[in-house]
């Protein structure tokens, strides 16, 4: 079943080997970086069972971290929340419709994604936006005022 795979590989894979390398990280007050992106904090229409994956991993990264905090373990938890990022899979997925030309436009280089991550887990920020000014404003915008936010037009497809 392809819902079942995707979270597999999309979700449960991080949960499992955030578990399993937790006791390491305990150890060696390390770090944890989770990729995540847009779609884990305001839905996207046509993208349900990819947002389901995204959302799963704000809520389980985001107790985890709590936990640690609660447990006074100098392990850190930082979420990667990613606009469209000019990937070759991307790229290919959406250069077929005009929609998705036009989304092309607004992704962002891989290499400035990489540092943009690199940075804010270095600095063992809570949570990285890039680009800032998409995905920081929507996902605030929809803290305050989700009934507008849900009514702007991102179906790409």
């Amino acid at each position: 079943d392809f819902f079942v795979d995707f979270l597999n590989i999309n979700l449960v894979s991080y949960v499992r080997l955030a578990s399993l390398a937790l006791p390491l990280l305990k150890q060696s007050s390390g770090h944890i970086v989770v990729i995540s992106a847009l779609n884990g904090k305001m839905p996207i229409p046509n993208l349900a069972w990819y947002s389901a994956a995204k959302f799963g991993l704000d809520g389980f990264f985001s107790s985890l971290r709590v936990e640690l905090m609660k447990a006074q373990q100098d392990v850190s938890v930082t979420l990667a929340i990613l606009g469209l990022v000019k990937t070759p899979q991307a790229v290919e997925m959406l250069q077929n419709t005009e929609k998705g030309r036009e989304a092309l436009k607004m992704a962002v280089p891989i290499d400035e994604t990489a540092m943009a991550i690199i940075r804010g887990g270095a600095a063992r920020a809570r949570e990285v936006y890039y680009p800032a000014a998409l995905c920081w404003t929507l996902t605030k915008l929809r803290a305050i005022f989700p009934t507008v936010v849900e009514k702007i037009d991102f179906d790409i497809e």
